[in-house]
């Protein structure tokens, strides 16, 4: 798979800065005997598989959290509210708290947006491990992180109908097909993808309209789809909204088939009434890594950038 696909997956911002998606094939280089570093690393990997079916986000973690993860276990309590003010205060948001995750700086919190505009998306409470204090004053989100996932919220909100023909489409697509999506426990512990759910994630990628979506929602955070009649979609490309759709087979020891992303494909080129954009169709085996919760490796087969699958406007 190439770079922006792996972008893709990893969504923005989070397991970048704070060390998910890591490269598990790069040299350890801290001097300790390298035949011994691969044996005990395949053994560590072993223990990091794990079924789609059984992952509920346990064992994810992010690089050099652990202290500050046992802290802000501890003060749990104080962590949610400084979570739940600075989105009501920020983003005019009511948020439900799904996981919270020791980072080198601090704790990420993964929520889910109360309501409609649903999106899942996260922030970042600074810890002073020294003081073994949380600092609630200073709660932030990485730039535009909440804001794409609003706007990836709102998407789905405007083609509420066309998702829900997507929805039963790839269910139809699990039931025919030895496929299946990942529990909504994981989907809630593990990730920040805006809109989306066991299937797939919308990104948006035009800036300018994106800004335009935000200010709307901000002036009213109820928003209908009466109120976005005024923000001009026609000129958005296929390519400026990606769906991503990702499935994993049903069963241990199988991988998927170029036969089978063919099969899938060809059924959602043919499908209508979907939402418009470009989609990224990626075909996994049946194994996550519970540590970064990623079911991407060398047995994933995909049609993704830049051999979208587009669906136009109707």
């Amino acid at each position: 798979m190439n770079t922006k696909n792996k972008w893709i997956i990893c969504g923005i911002g989070l397991l970048l800065l704070l060390g998910g998606c890591m490269n598990m094939d790069n040299a350890n280089g801290n001097g300790v005997d390298e035949k011994k570093g691969t044996q005990d690393e395949v053994e560590d990997q072993s223990n990091r598989l794990v079924s789609v079916q059984e992952y509920n986000g346990e064992g994810f973690s992010l690089k050099n959290g652990q202290e500050n993860d046992k802290i802000a276990e501890a003060k749990r309590e104080e962590v949610e509210k400084a979570v739940k003010d600075f989105f009501l205060t920020q983003y005019k948001t009511d948020v439900e708290i799904h996981n919270i995750v020791g980072n080198v700086d601090g704790a990420s919190v993964f929520v889910e947006s109360v309501g409609k505009p649903h999106f899942h998306t996260f922030a970042v409470v600074p810890i002073d491990s020294n003081e073994d204090k949380i600092l609630t004053d200073q709660v932030y989100s990485l730039e535009g992180e909440v804001e794409n996932a609003i706007t990836s919220g709102v998407y789905g909100l405007i083609y509420e109908d066309q998702f829900s023909k997507l929805d039963k489409l790839l269910k139809e697509i699990t039931e025919k097909y030895p496929f299946t999506g990942e529990k909504i426990q994981a989907i809630n512990n593990t990730k920040s993808f805006g809109f989306g759910n066991e299937y797939y994630f919308v990104s948006f990628f035009d800036m300018e309209i994106s800004e335009r979506i935000v200010e709307i929602y901000l002036e009213n955070p109820d928003i209908t789809k009466e109120d976005l009649k005024e923000v001009n979609l026609k000129k958005l490309s296929p390519e400026s909204i990606n769906i991503t759709i990702q499935l994993f087979k049903d069963k241990k020891d199988s991988n998927p088939t170029n036969e089978e992303l063919e099969d899938i494909a060809k059924v959602i080129e043919d499908a209508e009434g979907l939402p418009f954009g470009a989609y990224n169709l990626l075909l996994h085996d049946n194994i996550i890594d519970k540590v970064t919760g990623s079911g991407d490796k060398e047995t994933t087969v995909d049609r993704a950038d830049p051999n979208y699958i587009i669906k136009n406007k109707h």
